[in-house]
């Protein structure tokens, strides 16, 4: 069991909580996450763990940003200060470590910013860009890291697109999260101006067991199958199968 520090609406049904205690993970790594049973409540309602990125980590604490989707994230979103939640992890393979001398930049629409704070603050030079169809959150906690403002480009509305003002030639490496067009896009955009740029992706699928164990989350990519929880959530643009990514 762990202890809730915080848990705080940062965006209409978007919430970052935060859990006191020494946990290990790395950039891109996630935990399985479900509220602990009470009175009323099974301990099998809603019976499958919530995936969720490790969004901030520090010596005493580590922290969730999350969007309530439906009856697991809900219950999340109910707890508060002093209460105590399930906590298992960290899984899977996150975002690569590379040279400091690389020219970084993290890229993430909407919740894809979960995943890109904990990098943003391995990569304190990269260049920021994260987009939002409505709300903006989370920017805050960049502007907070980052070694200048100027770093942090944001785009807002639904005609907007944060991939449009991202210039992959300036980068020899971006890390991104988003949805899976936006992904596609950046990856596009990276091929059409022969850029020399390794495009890393989080990708997002339904999970059950979140250890390689169920299958469930397996999707396609040049090896062959690979599960998000084991292989992934991280993977090289060049290695997925964008059809297979489009209609999860």
């Amino acid at each position: 069991m762990a202890t809730i520090i915080s848990n705080i609406e940062v965006s209409p049904s978007v919430y970052v909580i935060k859990v006191a205690g020494q946990w290990a993970g790395a950039m891109g790594q996630f935990y399985m996450i479900r509220h602990r049973a009470t009175q009323g409540i099974a301990i099998t309602d809603p019976l499958l763990s919530r995936p969720l990125s490790i969004h901030d980590q520090g010596d005493d604490y580590i922290a969730f940003l999350y969007r309530v989707t439906g009856r697991g994230t809900a219950l999340l979103a109910s707890l508060s200060g002093g209460q105590e939640l399930q906590l298992s992890g960290p899984f899977g393979n996150g975002f690569p470590v590379v040279d400091p001398s690389e020219s970084v930049a993290l890229v993430g629409g909407g919740m894809g910013v979960a995943p890109l704070l904990l990098a943003a603050k391995h990569y304190r030079q990269a260049d920021i860009y994260v987009g939002f169809n409505h709300h903006s959150f989370a920017v805050e906690s960049f502007e907070q890291i980052v070694q200048d403002s100027q770093q942090i480009h944001i785009t807002q509305g639904q005609h907007t697109n944060i991939v449009d003002i991202v210039d992959p030639r300036l980068y020899s490496v971006i890390m991104a999260c988003g949805p899976a067009g936006m992904l596609q896009a950046l990856a596009k955009k990276i091929k059409s101006l022969h850029a020399r740029t390794l495009l890393y992706i989080s990708t997002e699928k339904r999970m059950a067991c979140g250890i390689g164990a169920c299958l469930t989350c397996s999707i396609q990519t040049v090896h062959g199958n690979a599960r998000v929880c084991k292989e992934g959530p991280v993977f090289t643009a060049e290695e997925v199968n964008w059809n297979d990514l489009s209609h999860m």
